[in-house]
């Protein structure tokens, strides 16, 4: 009996030693088959997204800060910077209601002598209808056309925003006034406000110092 139950346990512990070494030949053979991994650090990798996600806010809050700098410039062209200038007129008197554009209609004469009318309003001096000649007709323009394009409800500061950044993109200056490229921005919306160099309507005209003075004074950066 007492052999018999020797002999079982020499058995289970050489059965025991081969399963052994079977497993640890085993296990060595996977290692040598499996491709070595990189080392992975978590941390390396949030600290990448992290600095990803920093330069993109950086982009994004100077593209804002050039976008707000150039309306003020422009409203510094417009002479429409003060306190007041959502709510004047041309000429410089001032409007109550931001309901709707005013559309009060101003007469003024140009460098050369003509007698013109407009209806140019708000901080961007924009005109319900266009500068006509008395006894000319007169036509739907930039404020009318935008309103309906953007949808906009009221004559608010903000919707003026609106209409003068639309103006901008629709001429194709929105990236250049977002990347600081300003005298290529002022180059392509000279033809809208009169008060930029080179507008050409016989009216006075800010210089591109003047312009670039009062945009960096305003927090913009020049590309």
């Amino acid at each position: 009996m007492r052999g018999a139950l020797t002999a079982a346990v020499v058995l289970g512990v050489a059965a025991w030693w081969v399963y052994d070494q079977v497993a640890t030949v085993q296990a060595a053979a996977d290692e040598a088959a499996a491709p070595e991994l990189p080392f992975f650090d978590p941390w390396a990798y949030t600290e990448t997204a992290i600095s990803d996600l920093q330069v993109s806010m950086t982009q994004d809050t100077r593209a804002a800060s050039n976008e707000a700098a150039f309306l003020l410039m422009l409203r510094f062209a417009e002479g429409t910077a003060g306190v007041n200038g959502y709510r004047t007129l041309f000429g410089g008197s001032l409007f109550s209601s931001y309901d709707d554009h005013p559309r009060i209609a101003k007469q003024f004469t140009d460098g050369q002598g003509r007698r013109l009318w407009t209806t140019a309003a708000g901080a961007y001096q924009a005109m319900a209808v266009s500068p006509i000649p008395t006894g000319g007709s007169t036509k739907v323009n930039t404020w009318d056309r935008i309103k309906a394009k953007l949808g906009l409800r009221d004559f608010t500061p903000a919707s003026q925003d609106a209409f003068a950044l639309e103006l901008i993109r629709e001429a194709g200056a929105l990236a250049d006034v977002r990347a600081g490229r300003l005298a290529d921005a002022i180059n392509k919306v000279r033809g809208i406000w009169a008060s930029l160099p080179g507008a050409g309507y016989s009216q006075p005209e800010k210089s591109l110092a003047a312009l670039t003075a009062a945009y960096q004074r305003n927090g913009g950066a020049l590309a």
